[in-house]
């Protein structure tokens, strides 16, 4: 659940970057074919950035160096009393059940949104006359008072567009013919189902009005290509800004008017190169940044465990640590893989196993003796653990019972995979003993 709140974190903070850049650099701009791409792609690239693997930092050259560059477990405590673990970990499987329940909930209700606005479409089709039919794109009348709109290959036109001016009507029909022609309506449904995704984020409904906005501003452009742009204003400032409560369709008629005729004025201007070219740079810093939080990551027991080496180590090699090297034929252990390995049950059955199995040693507990433990062992591609080592020893027997319960855990394991294939993964687990 930690890796699925820290993946969240940074879409979050990726979304909130891409929106921000939108709205202070892009935003206001007549290039319009550029900002829709970088408006379709935001959500993508915000929900990819995150899984991008940066370098390894760390040189593989020592055997401590390689189990510290392991993804770490979270550190077990352990207490010569009976262990709450098992109720600790049941409460946080209650909350993260109940988080989870609220999310699925949220893309359900979008979801079901969607499918009513679309069902909603559905019968206004099968009420409307087919009027015309050329080049795959059909021409629908409606009995009802509803603003011309267009959804995939259809356009539909009412009774409000009857009472306009037949070189008027011409305008209203290129607009929704534009909308039909440059796919909005598939734009209007990915954004839809990236909504349901990241439903929580408040960015991603700010970037589906943009690129609504957009999208009006690309069919306004292609009329006044062919129509006068003065007749074609003056008709936008006539219109009733009316709403219908179907927004996956592309309507004529919308509150954005008042920012459609301040695009319209930039007509015949030549788009700036120079804005769309800062989003490279902007794209780089996002993905060092998110790239070397999740190397970071990785390595989160570095600091930790370093640290608890050199203070609590004597000078000396560690004559405690059992150095186990894998076998030759045995492929080189991932410290990162796109599907790390699962625990039987989740990361919180895994606390609860270890803090129902592991007791304190009765010779460390008569000795006072108090620290922390730190194991490295390898979930095979067949969900085996092998190689399970010391890399922090504390002695009175201590490592011996933190190798015993990990020992317990072997065939309890879901492997990692890399490109779809099951691979080794080397995990490292901090266990400190604690007299209270």
């Amino acid at each position: 659940m930690e890796a699925i709140l820290n993946y969240t974190l940074k879409i979050s903070i990726a979304l909130l970057a891409l929106y921000l850049f939108y709205i202070l650099v892009l935003r206001g701009q007549n290039s319009f074919r550029f900002n829709r791409a970088y408006l379709l792609l935001a959500p993508i690239i915000a929900l990819r950035l995150p899984l991008i693997k940066w370098p390894t930092l760390l040189a593989p050259d020592t055997f401590a160096s390689q189990a510290l560059q392991a993804v770490q477990l979270d550190e077990l405590v352990v207490n010569p009393y009976p262990p709450a673990a098992a109720e600790t970990a049941a409460t946080v499987q209650l909350v993260n059940t109940a988080l989870l329940s609220l999310y699925l909930l949220g893309v359900a209700l979008v979801l079901f949104k969607l499918v009513r606005q679309l069902w909603q479409i559905r019968q206004l089709k099968a009420q409307a006359t087919l009027a015309r039919q050329a080049e795959g794109i059909n021409l629908y009348h409606l009995n009802s008072p509803y603003p011309a709109f267009a959804f995939g290959k259809n356009i539909f036109l009412s009774r409000l567009q009857e009472q306009l001016h037949p070189q008027e009507r011409e305008q209203v029909l290129a607009h929704e013919l534009a909308h039909v022609k440059y796919g909005h309506t598939w734009d209007v449904l990915l954004y839809e189902v990236l909504s349901a995704i990241l439903w929580f984020h408040p960015a991603v409904w700010l970037l589906k009005q943009e690129l609504r906005d957009v999208h009006e501003y690309q069919a306004d452009d292609a009329v006044v290509t062919r129509h006068q742009t003065q007749k074609y204003t003056s008709l936008l400032s006539r219109e009733a800004l009316l709403s219908m409560g179907l927004p996956v369709g592309s309507y004529f008629t919308k509150p954005q008017v008042l920012k459609r005729l301040h695009m319209l004025q930039l007509q015949g201007r030549k788009p700036s190169w120079i804005r769309p070219l800062l989003a490279a740079p902007l794209l780089l810093v996002l993905t060092f940044l998110l790239a070397r939080q999740q190397a970071t990551a990785e390595h989160q027991g570095l600091t930790a465990a370093s640290d608890s080496l050199t203070s609590k180590l004597p000078p000396a090699p560690l004559r405690d640590a059992e150095v186990v090297a894998p076998a030759p034929s045995r492929e080189q252990p991932y410290t990162y893989v796109e599907q790390m390995p699962i625990f039987e049950g989740g990361d919180e059955a895994m606390l609860a196993f270890l803090g129902k199995n592991i007791r304190y040693p009765e010779q460390a507990e008569d000795a006072g003796t108090e620290g922390l433990v730190v194991l490295s062992f390898v979930v095979e591609a067949d969900g085996s653990l092998h190689d399970i080592t010391v890399v922090k020893s504390l002695g009175d027997g201590t490592e011996e019972e933190a190798i015993r319960v990990v020992e317990k855990m072997d065939g309890m394991w879901h492997p990692g995979r890399q490109n779809g294939r099951a691979v080794p993964v080397q995990y490292t687990l901090p266990v400190r003993f604690a007299i209270r």
